[in-house]
């Protein structure tokens, strides 16, 4: 069994929080629309925002990381 890559358990993560994102934000509208009362789904949504943040910027900085890694350090590596 090999072993998950920690970039697409993080895509992964990305995907499902997106999701729910995007489902709150459509709940959040039609609640708001029809006059109901929109405040919770409205905080939860901005809970799933902010995940989604986060996540986005810990997948940014794992790129950066693994590109940083796999860069040649000397210039005779290079050539």
């Amino acid at each position: 069994m090999r072993r998950a890559d920690k970039l697409e358990t993080l895509d992964l993560f990305i995907g499902g929080i997106g999701f729910f994102a995007f489902a709150f934000a459509v709940i959040t509208v039609v609640c708001e629309l029809t006059g109901t009362d929109a405040l919770g789904w409205a905080l939860t949504l901005l809970a799933f925002v902010v995940i989604l943040g986060l996540l986005l910027l810990a997948r940014r900085n794992l790129v950066a990381a693994r590109a940083q890694a796999r860069a040649p350090t000397d210039e005779k590596e290079r050539s």
